[in-house]
């Protein structure tokens, strides 16, 4: 998936998780979610940068670790400072599956 996908999808569930009342969510929130985006930083040790019939899981080297990502993610989200770090990182993760289903690689 493009980054503007990222974005919007994030938005999108903060923007969901501000109607929850219990949750109270706020810009350092925000700045969490949309900064989980910063995974993809590891596209510029690939070459080209940016290929859209490549494989993130197999090609990216954070990526690669999906499974540590993920185990990171769940236990962000069980502490309040860095559960919208974890919602975003799950949330990357899940587009970029998404996207390899969907393309079939």
């Amino acid at each position: 998936m493009t980054i503007p996908t990222h974005l919007a999808v994030d938005l999108a569930i903060f923007l969901l998780l501000m109607q929850i009342h219990s949750v109270d969510a706020g810009y350092a929130d925000l700045a969490l979610i949309l900064g989980s985006n910063l995974i993809d930083m590891d596209h510029f040790y690939s070459d080209p940068i940016y290929h859209p019939r490549r494989n993130p899981f197999t090609t990216h080297r954070v990526h690669r670790a999906w499974l540590l990502v993920i185990f990171f993610s769940v236990i962000s989200i069980l502490i309040r400072p860095l559960m919208f770090l974890g919602i975003g990182l799950l949330a990357h993760l899940s587009l970029d599956y998404l996207y390899i289903r969907r393309e079939k690689l």
